[in-house]
């Protein structure tokens, strides 16, 4: 791609005004393999000089996400949790925690739902009552810290509770968000995944972190750019207003996006970020 004087000075204009770039984990930074982008490290590092932060805003937990970044943790802002947990680093900006009676009440419905396995998200740790190998290993993808105990909601209270995750193993959608939105109200229920519901806090989500992250740094939303591929990335797409879709994405986040980028299995944040900070646009 040539770029002229005119191209030049618009691109740097577009490098100029952002100063945060957020995004997903599953299904949109890492392809179906599991893995992240060639060169993602490298950009990472470009942009923190050009003084933009990169964001990786994730229903995992923090201590899974600091594994996969410790190269890069000192560069990278972490939202963890589904934004619940919010991180520079290895600082710790804010953890938003649930009432025990409301995080007592889910995961007792929880439990009364066939094929539902339930994981007690806290700031220390993760809890589990249940040791069948599918679950274990589906778990151990996402949370670093995790105890098999006897009962989640005695562990839950040693810790702060941020995150009650329900787990399906074909698809947590259709065999329990119906019932689990009676939840609603007291706790913020979102479909994270084809296998994942999620419950946090009443108003915590990717949005509300982006919202931390934008009075932390004086950053406003036209200087901010999001990718994601799921609904419980929906509310970090209205914070922010470079939003963009992956082609693999929720036909309803599609429809909220303003953009769209390859899919995840196509490099598609990274093809996105080279045209618009780089100009170099890949076939």
């Amino acid at each position: 791609m040539k770029i002229t004087k005119q191209k030049e000075y618009l691109l740097w204009e577009w490098v100029m005004a952002i100063r945060l770039v957020a995004a997903d984990m599953d299904g949109t930074l890492l392809n179906s393999a599991g893995q992240l982008p060639d060169g993602l490290e490298m950009m990472v590092r470009d942009l923190r000089r050009r003084g933009i932060r990169f964001a990786v805003a994730s229903g995992r937990q923090y201590y899974n996400l600091l594994r996969r970044f410790e190269s890069l943790a000192e560069d990278l802002l972490f939202i963890c949790e589904n934004g619940a947990m919010v991180c520079d680093g290895r600082e710790l900006l804010r953890v938003e925690s649930i009432a025990s009676a409301d995080y007592e009440d889910a995961v007792r419905l929880g439990r009364s739902l066939p094929g539902i396995r339930v994981v007690l998200c806290g700031a220390q740790s993760a809890y589990i009552e249940e040791d069948e190998p599918a679950f274990r290993a589906e778990v151990a993808l996402y949370y670093e810290r995790c105890r098999l105990v006897s009962d989640v909601l005695e562990a839950g209270g040693q810790d702060r509770v941020c995150k009650i995750a329900f787990f399906h193993a074909q698809d947590a959608e259709r065999a329990g968000y119906a019932v689990l939105r009676r939840l609603e109200g007291r706790l913020k229920v979102s479909v994270s995944g084809r296998k994942w519901v999620d419950a946090m806090p009443p108003g915590v989500h990717k949005g509300r972190a982006i919202r931390v992250l934008q009075e932390q740094f004086g950053w406003g939303r036209e200087e901010c750019m999001a990718f994601g591929d799921y609904l419980n990335d929906a509310e970090m797409m209205s914070e922010c207003a470079y939003s963009y879709a992956m082609a693999n994405a929720h036909a309803d986040l599609k429809r909220i996006c303003r953009f769209q980028a390859p899919s995840n299995d196509e490099n598609g944040v990274m093809r996105v970020l080279n045209e618009f900070f780089n100009g170099v646009k890949q076939p």
